[in-house]
């Protein structure tokens, strides 16, 4: 019984919406990258300390929140005429935390089993990869409009989101909207709605929260 509970907290800490989860955005087939590289680009590809994805999740109707992060394991930015042109960043899965539970047994329990092959199965696919397509300048809150293929497990999906881009001398940071993915356009679909012999408080919501805020230098 122990183990079922704690299983039950994993789903809810990686695949599900909480109410908080950010604006949902669309989820389109994977678009064509076109590298932008001139004798004028400059790159940089060094991830500063600190850079992170941080998501959010929630059992089924938005019980349970839950909450963490994971850090970068590599990232590209080039820049022409000082504006980004095309990005590629690696999240390292194998990092991936747990962020709400003061109890060490139960966060490891829970990081251990979204680590598994349950979910994102990082001995066969340690790593998710973003790659930039496009970049459209924006008024409001945030600068940007970001479109770029999200790669998890097996599967690339286009995906749009807002957000901030500061171009400095030695750096370029993002610092996105928050926002939310359906999982199982990524074929993430353990204890999903409808799954037979599932309790309905063991079931987690589609939609993942994500945040990311990345900062590279040369």
């Amino acid at each position: 019984m122990k183990k079922v509970i704690i299983s039950l907290f994993v789903l809810a800490v990686v695949f599900t919406a909480c109410k908080d989860s950010g604006k949902k955005v669309e989820t389109k087939e994977a678009q064509e990258v076109e590298i932008v590289k001139e004798a004028e680009t400059v790159t940089y590809s060094t991830v500063k300390e600190g850079s992170e994805l941080k998501w959010r999740a929630a059992h089924l109707g938005g019980t349970g929140a839950r909450f963490g992060k994971t850090t970068l394991k590599a990232g590209k930015i080039l820049l022409n005429d000082n504006k980004v042109t095309n990005a590629k960043f690696i999240m390292d899965l194998s990092s991936l935390t747990v962020d709400n539970f003061d109890d060490a047994e139960q966060k490891g329990q829970l990081e251990g089993h979204l680590k598994s092959a349950d979910f994102f199965n990082i001995e066969k696919y340690p790593t998710a990869r973003f790659e930039l397509t496009k970049v459209e300048e924006t008024k409001g809150d945030y600068n940007s409009k970001i479109t770029g293929n999200l790669t998890i497990l097996e599967t690339t999906k286009s995906i749009s989101f807002n957000a901030n881009i500061a171009v400095l001398d030695n750096s370029v940071a993002i610092n996105s909207e928050d926002f939310s993915v359906n999982r199982q356009d990524w074929k993430l679909s353990y204890h999903t709605e409808g799954d037979a012999g599932v309790p309905k408080d063991y079931l987690i919501a589609n939609d993942i929260g994500f945040t990311i805020n990345v900062a590279v230098t040369k």
